[in-house]
């Protein structure tokens, strides 16, 4: 991730997920994506938020909700994750 983005900050699973994922993990470059997504994301799909941590459990449907509308907001008023550290 880069260091001016708080590690706080939602990441969206998208391509570019995924190919940091084979770039850090080179053991697993040549897996399928449904297979990097089972390993990492517990199954969740492209457009679904990758976290870091693994306590969100039964609440993730509310993290997500969450997620989007923070970073609509950011995207609504022009700011940037450097603005949040």
């Amino acid at each position: 991730m880069d260091e001016n983005i708080p590690w706080w900050w939602p990441v969206v699973i998208d391509d570019a997920h995924l190919a940091r994922l084979r770039d850090d993990y080179p053991d697993k470059a040549g897996w399928s994506d449904e297979a990097l997504l089972e390993y990492f994301d517990e199954g969740k799909e492209v457009g679904a938020f990758s976290l870091t941590w693994d306590h969100v459990g039964d609440a993730y449907g509310e993290y997500e909700k969450l997620a989007r509308a923070f970073l609509k907001l950011v995207d609504e008023t022009g700011k940037s994750p450097e603005d949040f550290k």
